[in-house]
């Protein structure tokens, strides 16, 4: 009995110093909940990137005895920036990956990309681990049938900066893209995606195993995958007439579903004001039936609204983060920092996805012509 109890109780050693010896790799599924990231028509980028992250999970914990895998979530519930990088912060994670889908205007932007820290002080030595995994995972998104890599670049995004271990953030194809639309949406996609993942995870486990990174490799990474690369041997094929119906139909979708929540918001602020007693109007008016502008009073369109300043800011400034062209329009003794412009409420919705990965609390705002209105006014202006 004694015997047979101190080998119980040496196995159950056993066991906790194998668990003990587990490095935590943090996986996070972007957005989630309401949240729904870039999209077009019924593919939201949420879904997409929680079944791509699952299943990088499941081929780590598959075949990576010594790595325990966390996500930021399971299912589909929100999580702010910060709890994400909570969540790897207090595990102590060894690498904290950001798997996200871009968007963007023009309807032919496709391929991936793969983002790291700019904080490379903060940093110190994990800075070149994280370039390290984003250029290994550029390069086996290419070997495992991707046509296109835009390269690894180094910005300030908010979940690199704020983690405190090797951090990178992949951007896994184009919503706004027919082709990598189809691609990343499909199971078929998604395990190729998650595949490529992981080989990536895998060689840059055995490239730092012994905690340094490897410079001659890093250097010919750099040399071979750092710049955007193609390997489209066929003419993309131009937008179909389907496609073109498709994102109509997207757009009519996105703008019904910001006018019922604009209407909503409208319809809150009255009832509040009548349970106070308010006679006052509104302090910002929503124009529930407005007049069709006159060409005179200029076209609608929006843009994203960055920032609020004392003074206008100069090109170049740190505080716009890299950012360009952003414009200042006086907002009575402050400013309003503007970035770019769309007549498509969908596409300034998908773009502000990414710039709010550097700029948080970024929003879409509305102008008639130089005039700013507000954006129940613009969208219910829409011809759709």
């Amino acid at each position: 009995m004694k015997r047979f109890l101190f080998i119980l109780v040496s196995l159950l050693c056993t066991c906790d110093l194998c668990a003990a010896k587990k490095v935590v790799w943090v996986i996070d599924a972007g957005h989630g909940g309401y949240d729904v990231g870039c999209e077009f028509g019924y593919a939201y980028e949420k879904h997409i990137c929680l079944a791509v992250a699952k299943e990088v999970g499941r081929l780590v914990s598959k075949n990576m005895s010594d790595v325990r895998v966390v996500y930021t979530r399971e299912k589909d519930a929100f999580l702010t920036l910060q709890q994400r990088c909570n969540v790897a912060n207090a595990r102590g994670a060894a690498l904290f990956l950001s798997i996200h889908v871009n968007s963007a205007p023009n309807p032919f932007a496709r391929g991936t990309e793969s983002f790291f820290a700019t904080n490379v002080p903060m940093k110190g030595t994990q800075a070149g681990k994280s370039e390290l995994l984003a250029l290994l995972l550029q390069k086996q998104y290419l070997k495992n049938g991707r046509e296109v890599s835009r390269g690894v670049k180094q910005r300030e995004l908010y979940v690199c900066e704020n983690t405190n271990m090797p951090s990178v953030l992949t951007e896994v194809g184009f919503i706004t893209h027919s082709g990598d639309r189809n691609y990343i949406t499909s199971k078929a996609g998604q395990n190729e995606l998650a595949q490529a993942i992981y080989e990536a995870l895998s060689e840059w486990k055995q490239l730092t195993k012994d905690g340094k990174v490897p410079q001659r490799t890093l250097r010919n990474l750099r040399y071979t995958h750092h710049d955007p690369i193609t390997m489209v041997t066929t003419p993309q094929r131009e937008t179909t007439e389907a496609d073109a119906r498709a994102k109509e139909a997207a757009e009519a979708k996105v703008v019904a579903e910001a006018q019922a929540e604009e209407k909503a918001k409208a319809q809150a602020q009255a009832q509040k004001q009548a349970q106070q007693g308010a006679t006052a109007e509104p302090a910002t008016p929503v124009v529930t039936e407005p007049a069709t502008p006159t060409a005179a009073e200029g076209k609608i369109y929006f843009a994203i609204q960055l920032m609020n300043t004392a003074k206008k800011l100069e090109a170049g400034d740190y505080r716009l983060k890299g950012f360009k062209d952003v414009r200042f329009i006086p907002a009575g003794e402050r400013f309003k920092g503007i970035y770019s412009y769309s007549e498509s409420y969908l596409d300034i919705k998908n773009e502000l996805v990414q710039v709010r990965e550097t700029f948080p609390e970024a929003f879409i705002v509305a102008f008639r012509g130089d005039q700013q209105i507000t954006t129940a006014e613009a969208l219910a202006n829409l011809k759709l």
